[in-house]
């Protein structure tokens, strides 16, 4: 039996799939916002303005739905914070709370790509991650190298690791 041109036979089983995706509320995939992030990414790209950048209208809704209660646990782990940082493909906002320095901190991570935002609760001991994805794999880079150097508290910042070497120019 000769097949028309674009036939596919497993269409009924995709279109199914798709329909069963669609109807569930759950996106098919995360589709880029790209003029708004290339314009979060001049707005704020070294910016020291970070509580607009958390109260920004794309951003401040994400945090609340991701950390619900916890929004103001997060808030306060970042009193203390510095400008705005690009780390890969996200805009990155960290701090700790008042003289608590390695003891309560935050981050908050935003795809300046797709505008998705991640963040991480370092509290007591235990780091606490929030993101759309529900594995370590799926959080953005900025959040993963917050947490490594949380995990180090900072120590890798501050004194050079026994495993780096120095070289450059006489």
């Amino acid at each position: 039996m000769k097949r028309p041109f674009g036939y596919f036979p497993g269409r009924a089983f995709l279109s199914t799939l798709v329909l069963a995706f669609v109807l569930s509320g759950l996106p098919l995939a995360q589709s880029p916002d790209t003029d708004a992030g290339k314009q979060l990414l001049r707005d704020f790209a070294g910016s020291d303005d970070t509580d607009a950048l958390l109260r920004h209208p794309k951003v401040r809704p994400q945090l609340q739905e991701l950390l619900g209660s916890e929004l103001p646990r997060l808030m306060g782990n970042l009193d203390v914070r510095g400008s705005v940082e690009v780390v890969g493909g996200d805009l990155s906002v960290s701090g700790n709370a008042p003289h608590q320095g390695t003891v309560e901190e935050a981050v908050v991570c935003i795809s300046f790509y797709n505008m998705t935002v991640g963040a991480a609760i370092f509290s007591k001991g235990t780091i606490t991650a929030y993101s759309r994805g529900k594995t370590y794999d799926s959080l953005p880079r900025c959040v993963r190298d917050w947490i490594t150097q949380v995990n180090s508290e900072h120590q890798d910042r501050i004194h050079q690791p026994k495993n780096v070497r120095m070289a450059g120019s006489p």
